[in-house]
C-alpha cells in the first residue's frame, strides 16, 4: 500500500469517527437536556440497556480510533528517532487499549447491574 492510500485511509477514519462522535454527543445531551433530572440508578439503567450500551461502546472505539490517529500523525510528524517514535506509539496504543477494556468492563458492570 502506498503512503498517500495510508494518509487517505488516515483521514477518512478521522473524519467517520468525527462525525459519529458529533452525532452520539448531540443525541445523549439532547436526550439528558430534554429529560427530567437522571438519578444514579436512571443512569445506569439507561447505560445499561442494549441500544445505549452499544453505541456508548461504538463511541468509545470511535473516540480511541480518533485520538490513536491524531496522535500517530503528531509523533510520525515531529518525532524524528524512529526508535523513540514507535516507543510512543507503543506506549500510546498501550494506554488507548487499557481505557477501551475499562470502559467496556464499566458498561458491562451497568449492564449487569452488579457493582465493583
Amino acid at each position: 500500500m502506498s503512503r498517500a492510500a495510508q494518509g487517505l485511509r488516515a483521514w477518512l477514519l478521522q473524519r467517520f469517527t468525527a462525525i459519529y462522535l458529533a452525532v452520539y454527543l448531540v443525541t445523549v445531551l439532547t436526550v439528558v437536556a430534554l429529560g427530567d433530572p437522571l438519578t444514579f440508578q436512571d443512569w445506569r439503567s439507561w447505560l445499561g440497556g442494549p441500544w445505549m450500551g452499544v453505541t456508548t461502546a461504538l463511541f468509545a472505539l470511535a473516540l480511541l480510533l480518533h485520538a490513536w490517529v491524531g496522535v500517530r500523525d503528531v509523533l510520525i510528524d515531529y518525532v524524528h528517532a524512529v526508535w523513540l517514535r514507535l516507543l510512543f506509539m507503543a506506549i500510546t496504543a498501550l494506554l488507548l487499549l487499557g481505557s477501551l477494556l475499562w470502559i467496556l468492563r464499566a458498561l458491562a458492570l451497568a449492564a449487569t447491574g452488579s457493582s465493583v
